[in-house]
């Protein structure tokens, strides 16, 4: 049965990855991850800062992005993209976050162990069906910015905040790295997933 589930949901990944639809800056560790028998990858963002127009916060099923950047962003284009909302403009910077089915308990509890190494301190188990583990961090920002076409915040602080939210995205983006050099130590010494 893992054998059939972890054979579809790998087929899915790379027609995923063949249309464009990963993020390119994560490929090199899910490629990694899709290598080791008891993993499969489910869903993944290598992290990014966005700028995302909001009717209330947390109104996810109004939201419209207005600006979204995985590597870095300057503050120029975040005040452009923040002009065009209509309603609050914020800006987010979400951390990296990685959901993985495992083989079993076992595998889940390598791939958690694995994930602290590497510094992902909030990771953990989110289904027992197929023993999901997400793997993520604790890097965010989230601020209001500008309202009904007008900044609400002057250019000296926005510069800082984009600052602060690359210095995050970075952070998220180098404990990708770690995780990356961990698994692959792990694969050339072939003592992974309990075998």
């Amino acid at each position: 049965m893992w054998e059939r589930f972890r054979e579809k949901r790998y087929r899915g990944y790379l027609e995923a990855k063949a249309k464009g639809k990963v993020d390119e800056d994560i490929v090199y560790l899910l490629d990694l991850i899709n290598k080791f028998d008891c993993f499969v990858t489910l869903s993944s963002c290598s992290g990014r800062i966005a700028v995302v127009d909001l009717k209330k916060p947390g109104d996810k099923v109004n939201s419209e992005f207005l600006g979204k950047w995985h590597g870095g962003a300057e503050a120029k284009d975040i005040k452009m993209a923040a002009m065009r909302c209509r309603n609050t403009a914020w800006l987010i910077q979400y951390p990296p976050i990685i959901h993985v089915a495992c083989r079993d308990i076992d595998a889940a509890k390598i791939l958690m162990n694995i994930a602290n190494q590497a510094g992902f301190r909030r990771s953990g188990i989110i289904s027992l069906n197929h023993y999901v583990v997400e793997i993520a961090s604790l890097e965010r920002v989230e601020l209001p910015i500008a309202e009904g076409y007008k900044m609400l915040i002057d250019d000296e602080y926005l510069e800082y905040a984009v600052k602060c939210a690359n210095e995050k995205l970075f952070k998220g983006k180098e404990k990708l790295r770690r995780l990356y050099a961990v698994l692959e130590s792990l694969q050339r010494e072939n003592t992974y997933c309990g075998d």
